[in-house]
């Protein structure tokens, strides 16, 4: 049992490093073709070769020679895939065409770059508009998390919005999701986004642009929860995602579905946590964060999860919803979800 124990902690290793690098190889930053795909294939068997003879080798010269070319092998590989930058210009598909940026001022923070497509039959179909925003920080009141599911339990996609009061009362929401930027041709492949298919995007946009979209022409439920947060930490939130958008409009960065993804991301930026380099299941898993809360006492404990839930649940009005009073219909009820305060933000805000 012991050998046996001992021969699996050196196979598996070894086995689970060369099937990652055989996948970086045949995913490449563009994507599977032909090409990439000879390539993973003549790796693989050249690899298959090389631990065979680092176990069978008849001297231990060769023995170890093969072990070095595996190791050359992997550390080629890793070296490769590491040192590949993402593109900052590239043929970005329509809703991906503007990055935004920021601009700091006394007190307020301009944000250039805000989608508000008008989608017409489906979420392919629209007409594209950009909108550039100034936001008064001192008028900021409010932030929503909303998660919006597809299918899968256990994942979903989550972003927040931010809420300013108007001079005449009302509120003007602007929503920001942490999304991949996508190229031509390229559609989400969770395998791809942790090959360095896709850049990271801070996608900002109008509610009935990102909410819109995803209830009416994507088919998704989608819940909405009033983050308990005084205005000077949502205000602290906000200017957590500005600075992040900022560094992004300068120095782009890869997407990765597990290390750098709309969940793990939200708690990066917005609460400045820090993240292991694999994060655990509890962060990864953000379609269990609802539940979890639940169970924290951070929802009301007084009814049950399933009805919680249920009243969060904004799909319905979302569809129903027309663009002038888009904000309003998803608001019909609150409920609030407990959170704990971010970090302050950097000095480097202005």
């Amino acid at each position: 049992m012991t050998r046996f124990v001992l021969s699996a902690a050196r196979v598996v290793p070894t086995l689970g490093l060369s099937v990652w690098c055989l996948a970086a190889l045949a995913y490449a930053p563009s994507g599977p073709s032909t090409q990439t795909v000879a390539l993973a294939g003549g790796a693989g068997g050249a690899m298959a070769i090389a631990m065979v003879a680092a176990r069978r080798a008849a001297s231990t010269a060769r023995r170890w020679a093969a072990r070095a070319g595996l190791a050359g092998a992997w550390i080629t590989t890793v070296g490769w895939f590491l040192w590949v930058p993402p593109p900052s210009d590239a043929d970005w598909l329509p809703e991906c065409a503007e990055a935004p940026t920021v601009e700091w001022g006394e007190g307020t923070v301009t944000v250039r770059g805000i989608r508000d497509f008008d989608y017409r039959t489906s979420d392919t179909d629209a007409e594209p508009r950009w909108a550039d925003r100034t936001f008064d920080l001192d008028r900021i009141r409010t932030a929503d998390l909303f998660f919006s599911s597809w299918g899968p339990k256990l994942i979903c996609h989550t972003f927040v919005s931010f809420g300013f009061e108007q001079p005449d009362g009302g509120m003007e929401h602007v929503a920001v999701s942490i999304e991949v930027r996508k190229r031509r041709g390229q559609s989400y492949s969770a395998i791809g986004g942790m090959f360095r298919q896709f850049t990271l995007a801070y996608v900002w946009a109008t509610e009935h642009d990102v909410v819109g979209v995803r209830a009416k022409f994507r088919g998704e439920d989608l819940r909405r929860y009033r983050l308990a947060m005084p205005p000077d930490e949502v205000r602290v939130l906000f200017e957590h995602y500005a600075i992040e958008t900022e560094t992004l409009s300068r120095e782009p960065r890869w997407y990765n579905a597990v290390t750098q993804s709309c969940g793990v991301d939200i708690l990066r930026t917005a609460w400045g946590d820090r993240m292991p380099l694999f994060p655990p299941l509890r962060m990864l898993l953000n379609g269990t964060w609802e539940e979890r809360a639940w169970e924290d006492g951070r929802l009301d404990r007084t009814r049950s999860f399933e009805a919680v839930r249920a009243e969060a649940d904004i799909t319905s009005d979302a569809r129903a919803a027309g663009a002038g009073d888009f904000g309003a219909a998803i608001r019909r009820r609150d409920v609030v979800m407990g959170v704990r305060a971010p970090e302050p933000t950097a000095a480097a805000s202005p």
